[in-house]
């Protein structure tokens, strides 16, 4: 196979969007109004509002709940008719009953927290979990006890956790054990003190990053209580702080302070239990964990730790400043106990603000953490970020909708649930093409996705289009998309510690990197599109066979097989690579520059008889692949206009509309809230 030919196909092949082009007039310079002026937060005041439709909600919202595309035409139309029977929002609540959503956000949470999945710094903590049943309870322990006292009824890692948190639908304790399990992820060399004080700044690095979303390098130009590109104007006011001044409730001042009076924090010899081991006892290193007390009860591979009163005074002599002072032996201990503290105020009492701006500190710090998750889970629905580099939002359109999003979230207790509704029922989640409403202009949108538009030379270019949000699908996603699809085995992280220097990486871990999966701190993931990223996903999927599978093992008899057991020797070429086409991108018609791409791709005339085209199996795997190199199955955001003109005829066992409607009716709903007819019709029982 001559490398390339697959990009090429794909993206030929699916060059049927429709146009996004730019409008004739659009949206006046922004002015500054009131946090609670806008009717929705986030919306152009005064501007027009196109919905897409249910479809494509339908469409955008599966992947970001499921982590997967539609199974085909018919779960849109059956997830649709919910929309139909009810609303929306019964629509996202019911998929959030799916096991396949708690699967989505754990692996977001995992990214989001910077877990590492191979490398040095992975350990236990990744691994599968110990316990089966999900409930709440683990993560409700946490969140009400306090890590060095009683030790929850069974051993658990943050597997466990992640799974219990979203199922209590609570995700504070999760960033509470996060300091230990970052923390136990790695044995340093306690004889190199050049170790010791890099993974300090490591760990405060992540913690920045991860928690806060502030450099404290960058505090000096950008900050809560002034920035340089701050302005009395509002048309030129590039900088729009959320209400507080966090940084100086934090660090004393809102232009920072030394990174190691936060470096402090993050200490690991003698916060972290380890014992020197003798050479030739272990294979790797001469330091391994040692005996400690496992906060919460913890498994011990998590790392196990010195309890705050036994630790002895910092061999560096550091000392610590977060909120105020810390002199006597800062640590993670420290951290752990503040956050969780300002957990308990924000739920409490939400975030007050004096009137000379100034807030709590442990308020402050909690308040930090969750406006940092919200924009990620904004950013991972949506490819875009709320905030501009220096960490604030460019636009007050950018500040009010986060402001609202981080309100809904604190409101209903860190529900990732709650938030996630807000989200996608925001309008700007599922906007339309002009040319679905009348007269709406092209840029009818506030520049919350590309909030550097208002800077055009044009005013009619100074909104943002619906072409703004179009964006490639997060790339764990689209990996599990295709395995999901085809019915392939899951493609596994290893959670190996592995040396990175000097070993070659497992063929599964380098394709994951090389598509922008998040696996390790070197690595930290992307979302676009590169050349390598083209080439390894080619190589991975450019024959739509099961990649990964030891050599000489059997093939996967996959849904390309199934479907092929299903078709009738007499049924056409083109009935079967519609029914591809509707597995990979729920779309079932093909346009005549389609029909001639394909016959061209197989070799043969579409109407030709699949008894009588050479090697049906290696023809259809050929369109199979020039699907998943397509714009329609690797990006989002754009909306589906097209008409359904021609309906699979050929339907894979497990996926008719009956079998659909069945499927939803246990998975998404309670016993005996909806039924299904014959026909695969759902309705709500009164």
């Amino acid at each position: 196979m001559k490398r390339g030919w697959f990009l090429c196909a794909g993206l030929l092949l699916a060059c049927q969007t429709s146009g996004l082009a730019p409008a004739e007039q659009g949206p006046t310079a922004t002015v500054t109004v009131p946090l609670e002026a806008a009717s929705v937060p986030g919306v152009l005041d005064g501007g027009e509002l196109c919905d897409a439709g249910d479809a494509t909600f339908v469409r955008r919202l599966i992947p970001q709940l499921w982590g997967r595309r539609a199974a085909s035409a018919r779960e849109v139309a059956l997830l649709s008719s919910i929309i139909t029977e009810r609303d929306r929002e019964t629509l996202v609540r019911a998929m959030m009953r799916s096991d396949e959503y708690e699967k989505r956000w754990m692996n977001f949470m995992k990214d989001t927290l910077h877990v590492n999945r191979v490398g040095e710094r992975t350990n236990d903590c990744v691994a599968d979990g110990y316990l089966w049943n999900y409930n709440g309870e683990l993560a409700a322990f946490v969140r009400d006890t306090p890590p060095d006292g009683p030790a929850f009824e069974t051993q658990w890692n943050l597997t466990d956790l992640l799974a219990s948190a979203i199922v209590l639908d609570d995700l504070s304790p999760v960033y509470l054990a996060q300091f230990f399990a970052q923390l136990g992820s790695k044995i340093i060399n306690l004889d190199n003190p050049g170790a010791n004080l890099a993974w300090r700044a490591v760990y405060g690095d992540i913690f920045e990053r991860t928690y806060l979303n502030r450099r404290m390098g960058c505090l000096g130009c950008h900050n809560s209580e002034f920035s340089v590109t701050d302005s009395a104007d509002p048309a030129l006011d590039r900088t729009w702080q959320l209400p507080g001044l966090v940084e100086k409730a934090l660090y004393g001042s809102s232009a920072g302070r030394p990174v190691q009076d936060l470096h402090a924090f993050f200490r690991v010899e003698g916060v972290l239990s380890m014992e020197f081991v003798p050479e030739g006892v272990t294979p790797t290193n001469f330091w391994t964990y040692g005996p400690g007390h496992n906060p919460w009860g913890m498994s011990p591979g998590c790392g196990e730790f010195i309890l705050p009163e036994d630790i002895e005074p910092d061999a560096e002599g550091w000392t610590a400043h977060l909120i105020d002072p810390v002199d006597d032996r800062p640590s993670i201990w420290t951290l752990e106990q503040r956050l969780r503290s300002g957990f308990a105020k924000l739920r409490a009492d939400g975030m007050p603000v004096a009137e000379d701006g100034t807030v709590d500190g442990e308020t402050a710090l909690a308040s930090m953490v969750t406006v940092t998750l919200v924009e990620k889970v904004w950013l991972e629905l949506t490819g875009r970020r709320l905030t501009a580099p220096h960490f604030f939002p460019r636009n007050r359109y950018q500040r009010d909708l986060l402001v609202h999003l981080n309100e809904t979230f604190i409101e209903h207790g860190f529900s990732l649930k709650e938030l996630l509704v807000a989200a996608v029922l925001h309008p700007y989640f599922n906007p339309g093409h002009p040319t679905q409403c009348g007269d709406v202009p092209g840029y009818y949108m506030a520049p919350i996705y590309d909030p550097w538009a208002v800077d055009h030379d044009d005013p009619a270019l100074r909104g943002n289009s619906v072409g703004d949000m179009v964006e490639r699908v997060p790339p764990r996603v689209l990996m599990d998309a295709v395995t999901t699809a085809l019915e392939w085995p899951a493609i596994q992280d290893s959670n190996e510690a592995i040396d990175t220097e000097d070993i070659i990486l497992d063929p599964t871990t380098a394709f994951q990197l090389d598509i922008g999966v998040f696996l390790m701190d070197g690595e930290t993931g992307f979302r676009g599109s590169n050349i390598t990223e083209a080439f390894a996903w080619e190589e991975a999927f450019g024959s739509c066979r099961a990649p990964f599978r030891e050599e000489g093992a059997p093939a996967v008899a996959d849904w390309i097989y199934r479907l092929l057991s299903a078709a009738k020797p007499n049924q056409s070429l083109q009935e079967a690579v519609v029914a591809i086409k509707d597995r990979l991108t729920a779309r079932t018609s093909l346009t005549s520059t389609e029909r001639g791409l394909l016959s061209a791709l197989a070799g043969t005339s579409l109407s030709t008889a699949l008894k009588d085209v050479d090697d049906i199996d290696g023809t259809l795997r050929r369109i199979c692949a020039a699907f998943l190199a397509s714009p329609q199955f690797q990006f989002a955001g754009a909306p589906v206009t097209e008409s359904v003109d021609l309906n699979p005829s050929i339907i894979v066992p497990g996926t008719s509309t009956p079998e659909l409607c069945n499927l939803a009716r246990v998975q998404l709903f309670e016993p005996g809230a909806v039924e299904c007819d014959a026909a695969g019709a759902l309705t709500f029982i009164p």
